[in-house]
């Protein structure tokens, strides 16, 4: 299981290292948001319905691509 993301040079985001202004000067206080709500998202649906989870799902897929301007190429699942 992957608990933190590296780019392919082995960057990863380090924001609990950031201070309060430089979360803000950076916009990582927005990208935080982004990401709970996405979190909130997910945590939503009724665990005993199929549906219900795909649904979240799609949401959030829409809201992070919608957020972070991913264009999503037909028959590409995988964002690029």
């Amino acid at each position: 299981m992957i608990t933190k993301w590296k780019n392919q040079e082995g960057v990863e985001l380090d924001i609990g290292g950031m201070t309060e202004v430089g979360k803000i000067g950076s916009a990582m206080n927005i990208v935080q948001e982004v990401v709970q709500q996405a979190i909130k998202i997910l945590s939503t649906f009724n665990h005993f319905d199929e549906k219900s989870k795909d649904c979240a799902i799609l949401q959030c897929k829409t809201f992070l691509q919608d957020n972070f301007d991913i264009k999503q190429k037909r028959g590409n699942n995988d964002g690029k």
